[in-house]
């Protein structure tokens, strides 16, 4: 598990290979009791992903959410 990227403007790592959000805490640490899949984040979590940290993960979100587009 060592393919994600922080999604800083909503304090999380996502993992590529197994679609997993994890929460970020302040101290930098990721958190890894507290898995969530990303087709189970609500629309509210997706809206407050910044246009650079919706990049990241574009493919990943049109795959779980079909009519998803960067807005």
């Amino acid at each position: 598990m060592s393919n994600y990227v922080s999604l800083n403007s909503v304090a999380c790592a996502y993992f590529f290979e197994t679609h997993n959000v994890f929460p970020i805490d302040k101290r930098n640490r990721i958190c890894f009791n507290e898995c969530v899949h990303l087709k189970d984040v609500d629309l509210e979590w997706i809206k407050r992903l910044s246009k650079e940290d919706k990049k990241k993960i574009e493919r990943d979100l049109k795959k779980f959410f079909k009519n998803y587009e960067i807005r």
